[in-house]
């Protein structure tokens, strides 16, 4: 078996932090009650820490794996 070096502290830190941000982004657009502006930056929000988020999970080598 492999084994798996730690990962990169900061990246790490900084995975967290956009998932925390990307969960209470989800929490707000599904609790709505809000203008289709201020939706609308949601989402748009939401789709870059998203990305953000594949990006780092691909350097790190996490999540699915061919």
């Amino acid at each position: 078996m492999a084994s798996i070096a730690p990962l990169p502290l900061f990246e790490t830190d900084t995975l967290k932090s956009i998932q925390g941000e990307r969960e209470a982004l989800l929490k707000m657009l599904q609790r709505g009650g809000v203008d289709a502006h201020t939706r609308i930056k949601r989402e748009e929000k939401l789709k870059r820490l998203t990305a953000q988020q594949i990006e780092i999970e691909t350097q790190l080598h996490i999540g699915r794996q061919p």
